[in-house]
């Protein structure tokens, strides 16, 4: 039987470990054969792929902005060179060069996926135009949520429901291993967030509800693991509220699995988040969550009690939910710990996710809808 050939288009260069190349890595070699395509130049640094081979077009950021024809061509001129079977588009500019690129290949019954990883990507009246001419020629659309799904219908509305599907991310959990519940801890707790310094990820709430933690437990720490432009802010503002010295910044993480173990509890007060994978890995780690009951987040907990969901931008509803964890003790947040692990290796594990695209794959090329 003949592979199935796919191309995977990224408009720039990732992360090794992220979930794109997780899961193309992850494919059946025996069935698909991947090229990963990036519309950027290649890192500095080398990366030698396994199970997928690496294609760079070689423009940079300010060519990839606005509207770039060259790109089309060469995309089409690639495509045709390797006989693609498939194109697997990631975020905007992939979608919009690559289904262009695929509308030019006269002839080929090429099948395109747009995978869509955030809320309202459609809110502005050009995007909605340009989705209009070249969504008819997308053959499905990859929500990683039922809240993404959602929202890609609400503001798309010629679309047909069932060209959406939903695949949620999936993490390698070998990468996340649980926290060790035996060691013995100088400080408790340990309250943390993952995410860059952005007004999206809700840090500010979170400093607001740290400062009511604090009152009950003051030998409570709060740490962020991540960079942003609000960094300053945010210590300026930890400086007001009064918990400085108990708040500690560590900036960007590349081994966040370390980071994890570190903590008694994770908060993730995100006013907007097409599914949350930083959720997942702190599940997977065997902490219990915090979270805001926005996009694709409230899929992940799925009503198990491993977890609060509390509105975005409330901060007196994030302190309460906090407080009502940590009442439960060391053992009390263990036992909620093992449970969102079990939630993680029943439903997020990369071979689920990579198991549902495969069959996305097969579906599209029997031509079932």
């Amino acid at each position: 039987m003949k592979k199935l050939r796919i191309l995977h288009l990224i408009a720039k260069w990732g992360r090794p470990t992220d979930v794109i190349h997780d899961y193309i890595g992850s494919l059946n070699p025996g069935r698909f054969e991947s090229i990963l395509c990036s519309l950027g130049r290649a890192p500095d640094q080398t990366f030698i792929p396994e199970g997928f081979s690496l294609h760079f077009l070689g423009y940079g950021p300010e060519e990839i902005k606005g509207f770039n024809p060259f790109i089309i061509l060469k995309l089409k001129r690639l495509m045709l060179e390797k006989d693609i079977d498939i194109l697997h588009c990631h975020k905007y500019k992939s979608i919009l060069y690559g289904t262009l690129a695929a509308m030019m290949c006269r002839g080929r019954d090429l099948k395109v996926i747009a995978r869509v990883g955030s809320m309202r990507r459609s809110r502005t009246l050009n995007r909605r135009i340009t989705n209009r001419l070249i969504f008819p020629r997308i053959t499905k659309i990859m929500a990683i949520s039922q809240g993404v799904r959602q929202d890609v219908l609400r503001f798309n509305r010629f679309l047909d429901p069932q060209k959406v599907v939903v695949i949620h991310n999936g993490i390698h959990l070998e990468r996340f291993p649980f926290r060790d519940l035996m060691e013995q801890r100088e400080e408790w707790p340990v309250l943390g967030t993952v995410g860059r310094l952005v007004h999206t990820k809700g840090q500010t709430y979170l400093l607001q509800a740290f400062s009511q933690v604090h009152k009950k437990y003051p030998g409570a720490r709060l740490l962020f693991a991540g960079a942003g432009p609000l960094l300053n802010d945010l210590k300026k503002e930890a400086e007001i509220l009064g918990i400085a010295e108990r708040v500690h910044f560590l900036g960007f993480q590349s081994e966040v699995s370390n980071f994890l173990k570190q903590l008694d509890l994770f908060v993730f007060p995100s006013l907007a988040e097409g599914f949350g994978l930083a959720v997942v890995e702190a599940m997977a780690t065997g902490l219990p969550v915090v979270a805001s009951r926005v996009g694709g987040i409230p899929e992940i907990l799925n009503g198990q009690p491993c977890g609060r969901l509390v509105e975005a931008a409330d901060a007196a509803g994030l302190a309460r939910a906090i407080l009502d964890l940590l009442s439960r003790g060391e053992q009390g947040l263990a036992e909620l710990g093992i449970m969102g692990r079990r939630r993680v290796e029943e439903g997020f594990h990369v071979q689920r996710m990579v198991k549902d695209i495969e069959n996305l794959y097969l579906i599209m090329m029997d031509g079932s809808s």
